[in-house]
């Protein structure tokens, strides 16, 4: 903990004889202050031990993940110490964190870090190193995830964040299909629909081959002997990925219509995260970040990265909310909805699935996920010719959203 300021809002916050889960804890001295009834702490680097030999009344430390630890006892307060960079899954930890909090507790986290625009440009340019953890969530998104993760966040106090715990929503099991537009996938497609978890509910895959000039369209063929979840397109010229969503999702079925990269870049298993949000009612349009995360080495080309933000500021700008990442593979809706979205764009959904939950007033959020080095092939993604058209495509949405809406 760096700052008195988060130490005195402890202290005027907690009650006495409470119950206290210290995420960031690297002595005993604090929560040994806020004098619980248990006190259990955890450093931010899982098998860090507490800086201290000394023993506390009432206080424990664990040295595990806290998704690892299944505790029978219910906690009034979560105090977040400069934890958040330090989780690999920010959604799975919030929601697990929930599981542990009291119906009517709360949870307390400290300053997050502002980036500013020139450091991330900055960024970019540097050597990252895949291992270490080291997220960036905007605040706004983190108010999002929190939310979804059954806390109320409060009004800001000073640059420290308080939310309450309140009742989860019934949830309820919507079936899903899977749409996968693949151009050139032969060495990916396989594994990639492979790698999708069971989802213990009724669901559908439908691959789309886009004119593959390799043997995409011959595995496919061969999946479908042993896999009657698939169902599968197939056409001779390659006409876009834009295209080739759409034919998927005209063809689909089932309540919620989920894009999924062939290439894997986005991992398969993540769906489970984005169907999560869909079963309690949280959203109507969820569109995956890259940009929380760190990217896997060479995932990403540093120009690549420096368009995906320039386009998220206009995008933010245009969509009148925080847009993080405008091109992330992975979008999710209700097929209902989508039944309303023109897609003009063969090229790329993203911005038409973008531009028509906006035009729509869908309920937009997004959700944080780990990006890949693509293993097999390469990117469809041609940097300048791509680029142009993106921007042609923002002019369209800024026209339709912000001008003739007036």
């Amino acid at each position: 903990m760096k700052t008195k300021s988060f130490r005195r809002l402890l202290i005027n916050t907690i009650h006495a004889k409470s119950n206290i889960l210290y995420m960031g804890c690297e002595d005993g001295q604090v929560i040994s202050e806020l004098n619980p009834k248990y006190g259990l702490g955890i450093p931010n680097k899982k098998g860090n031990r507490p800086l201290t030999k000394k023993i506390y009344t009432n206080v424990s430390f664990e040295t595990k993940d806290v998704l690892e630890i299944q505790s029978e006892i219910k906690f009034d307060y979560i105090i977040l110490d400069e934890a958040l960079s330090h989780f690999i899954d920010v959604y799975s930890t919030l929601k697990h964190i929930r599981a542990m909090t009291k119906e009517d507790g709360k949870i307390i986290i400290n300053s997050i870090p502002k980036i500013t625009l020139i450091k991330s440009i900055l960024d970019l340019f540097k050597k990252k190193n895949f291992k270490k953890i080291d997220n960036w969530i905007p605040k706004q998104l983190l108010e999002t995830l929190l939310y979804l993760s059954n806390f109320w966040p409060r009004p800001e106090v000073g640059s420290c964040i308080i939310a309450d715990a309140i009742e989860p929503k019934t949830r309820k099991e919507y079936s899903c299909s899977i749409i996968i537009p693949a151009y050139n996938e032969e060495g990916n497609i396989a594994e990639c629909v492979r790698r999708i978890p069971k989802m213990k509910r009724d669901y559908e895959i439908i691959i789309i081959n886009d004119g593959s000039r390799d043997k995409t369209s011959e595995v496919v063929r061969e999946m479908l002997k042993d896999d009657n979840r698939i169902k599968f397109i197939d056409y001779k010229n390659n006409k876009g990925k834009g295209y080739a969503t759409k034919i998927g999702m005209d063809a689909a079925t089932k309540d919620i219509l989920m894009i999924l990269d062939a290439d894997m870049t986005v991992r398969p298993e993540d769906l489970l995260l984005f169907i999560d949000v869909f079963d309690y009612r949280n959203a109507e349009f969820v569109n995956g970040t890259r940009m929380v995360y760190p990217m896997q080495d060479q995932a990403m080309r540093s120009i690549k990265v420096f368009g995906n933000k320039i386009f998220s500021i206009i995008f933010s700008y245009i969509l009148n909310q925080n847009v993080t990442d405008t091109l992330c593979g992975t979008k999710c809706m209700f097929r209902k909805d989508y039944k309303r979205i023109i897609m003009k764009d063969n090229s790329w959904p993203d911005f038409d699935l973008l531009f028509g939950a906006a035009k729509n007033n869908l309920k937009i959020v997004e959700m944080p996920i780990w990006y890949q080095k693509r293993v097999v092939g390469e990117s469809k993604m041609k940097v300048i010719k791509h680029g142009l058209m993106l921007l042609k495509a923002s002019a369209r949405g800024l026209l339709e959203l912000k001008i003739l809406r007036r």
